[in-house]
């Protein structure tokens, strides 16, 4: 059968392809919060966008889960490095599918606010944007 949207992305939000360390915990379902305590997980992201993001974990997590994430911005202008404070969002995991050794989970953000928002926006579009010829 012919796709005709073959090689196309499709998706409502531009994915930026990023390797990104962030950290995770478990929220709900409570057995599952429990079971990992309260301690945060590192994961590496394969992917964000401002609706949610893919990451790789060690252990697999439900599809409907939720998390809380935690990441730091990055950026660089004019001869100086800039980061951020943490930033924490919640997210609801909707992918959950097995990756060489690994998970690989996709989550859609959940009741992120516009200040959220528009650090996403002002990250991304900064780390799109082609760098200044020396």
């Amino acid at each position: 059968m012919f796709n005709r949207h073959w090689g196309k992305d499709r998706r409502r939000f531009q994915r930026l392809l990023l390797n990104l360390t962030i950290w995770y915990k478990v929220r709900s379902p409570e057995q599952l919060r429990v079971a990992f305590g309260e301690k945060d997980m590192e994961a590496t992201t394969l992917d964000l966008s401002t609706a949610g993001l893919a990451f790789l974990s060690k252990h697999q997590i439900p599809v409907w889960s939720n998390l809380i994430l935690k990441f730091i911005f990055f950026g660089s202008g004019e001869g100086s490095v800039h980061i951020t404070k943490p930033v924490e969002v919640e997210a609801v995991v909707r992918s959950c599918l097995p990756y060489e050794n690994e998970y690989r989970l996709g989550v859609c953000y959940k009741g992120l606010d516009e200040e959220r928002r528009c650090q996403l926006l002002r990250f991304i579009g900064a780390t799109l944007q082609p760098y200044k010829a020396l």
